[in-house]
């Protein structure tokens, strides 16, 4: 698939600012710590595969036009004003503080990993209080299909373990106790291509309609024509292929008895001075 989708909104429902510390949680070629770079942040970004955060490290700084991946490069690349670090670690435990980033994404990792509530319990761990967290997995609808109609995808090594069913994904990240507040659905053009791939089997992807598929989203992504945007977002309530969870840490329950303390403090001072 093409290496810029973004999956995250990071304006509008993320909220990233200037400044922030933000955790990339398999990041793979980095087009999310890419995206991220655009703000003047600091990433911190995490995969296992060691080539593919030399991917990652290549492209946030290769100029346009420059070769897949050939070396590292300092180069300035216009439209990054941020910073990235890239990083060998199994997210099941990660190496970071107790809330050490003011913003994290988990974006189709979980449901590749052995145990995605060890995942879950890290993510909620080395996020501040009141951090944005955003989550993404494969949709249930789109996935089951998958799996029904191909052995091959649902057995291709380091590949997917588990489906989510509708609602499960969000009640784990409830009982870890993250405040979910939005649900969104993208890349319904996507799962056309996934399905193609399928049906024509999943490592034959030059057969013709899942090469024009593919070569259609590609100039899609590229242009991003209003009406075809418009189309999809409407295909995205059906077929949408990713679910992206939007949700936020609490404030610790100390931070809050603090605060509450304060307050009653500051209250009761102003009385006495009344008085």
């Amino acid at each position: 698939m093409p290496d810029k989708i973004v999956t995250i909104d990071f304006r509008r429902h993320l909220r990233l600012q200037a400044g922030d510390w933000m955790l990339d949680l398999g990041s793979g070629n980095g087009r999310h710590t890419i995206e991220a770079c655009r703000w003047p942040c600091r990433v911190v970004s995490v995969d296992v595969d060691v080539d593919e955060l030399r991917r990652a490290r290549y492209f946030l700084r290769a100029p346009e036009g420059a070769p897949p991946y050939d070396r590292y490069t300092r180069q300035e690349k216009e439209g990054i004003a941020g910073w990235a670090d890239f990083l060998v670690a199994d997210g099941q435990h990660l190496p970071f503080r107790e809330g050490a980033f003011d913003k994290v994404i988990c974006t189709e990792v979980l449901e590749h990993i052995p145990d995605d509530k060890a995942g879950i319990r890290e993510l909620y761990r080395v996020a501040k209080s009141n951090a944005q967290v955003a989550v993404s997995v494969p949709r249930y609808g789109p996935e089951r299909v998958f799996w029904t109609l191909s052995w091959e995808y649902w057995h291709t090594p380091g590949g997917h373990v588990r489906v989510y069913r509708p609602g499960e994904m969000a009640r784990y990240l409830r009982e870890q106790g993250f405040d979910l507040h939005t649900t969104r659905y993208r890349h319904a053009f996507q799962s056309v291509y996934w399905f193609l791939r399928c049906v024509f089997g999943k490592n034959n992807e030059r057969r013709l309609l899942p090469r024009t598929m593919l070569r259609f989203i590609n100039w899609y992504h590229a242009t991003r024509v209003p009406l075809l945007e418009r189309i999809e977002a409407m295909a995205n309530l059906v077929v949408g292929k990713d679910m992206i969870l939007y949700s936020r840490k609490p404030a610790a329950n100390g931070a809050r008895e603090a605060a509450a303390s304060q307050r009653q403090a500051q209250e009761a001072g102003t009385l006495e001075r009344g008085g």
